[in-house]
């Protein structure tokens, strides 16, 4: 998550505009996390920041705007093995509310742990956050390969290749409208298979091997 850090350090100070102006730079952060629909940059813009900066580097967040579903994203790793860029989320109101903040592990002073995060005094900045509001910290899984590489992309190809074969060997021996039928079946595993493929390329965005 190094190269996450070092993206994120680049916004470094970057704010939202006063007044009704809103900061452009602010808004792409939206459209990268996928919400190009919000045009106010006084919109809570956290989980925005850290899915842009993730984007970035070529991973995929969880292109939602509540900071807690961080939680559900990548492994969990203990506070004690966190390193810059790995995710941190805190719960904000009560542990067990909606409410909370994400942003990128900074490391630890005392007993707050440095964040580097987006919407931190409405701006880009390093804010100290209680360890006793953590809720979780996240790390892309990994390590990260190609898609060629991937073993869960590898898996969909196969399965869509073996499903094509046994298409072909299964028409070859029919004839007539029984080839039909068979065309037909093998066209909605095809299908199948490339939703597989889809699906298994978001894992492998998300940091699957």
């Amino acid at each position: 998550m190094r190269a996450a850090y070092e993206v994120a350090q680049s916004y470094m100070g970057l704010k939202e505009y006063p007044g009704a102006a809103n900061n452009p730079a602010v808004l792409k952060m939206f459209a990268d996390s996928g919400h190009d629909w919000v045009d106010a940059d006084s919109t809570p813009w956290c989980a925005a920041f850290v899915g842009s900066v993730l984007a970035q580097t070529g991973v995929q967040g969880t292109g939602k705007l509540n900071a807690r579903s961080y939680l559900d994203w990548g492994k969990p790793v203990d506070l004690g093995a966190a390193e810059p860029g790995d995710v941190v989320v805190f719960w904000r109101g009560s542990r067990d509310g909606w409410q909370g903040h994400v942003g990128f592990y900074a490391g630890v002073q005392g007993n707050n742990i440095v964040v580097l995060g987006g919407n931190q005094g409405d701006k880009v900045s390093k804010a100290e956050y209680p360890i006793s509001r953590l809720l979780g910290v996240r790390r892309v899984k990994g390590p990260r390969s190609t898609p060629a590489q991937s073993t869960t992309v590898q898996a969909s190809a196969a399965q869509a290749v073996a499903a094509a074969t046994g298409g072909v060997t299964a028409v070859a021996a029919l004839d007539g409208q029984a080839q039909i039928i068979a065309l037909v079946c093998a066209a909605v595993v095809g299908l199948a298979a490339v939703w597989i493929m889809r699906e298994r390329l978001k894992k492998w965005a998300m940091g699957d091997r």
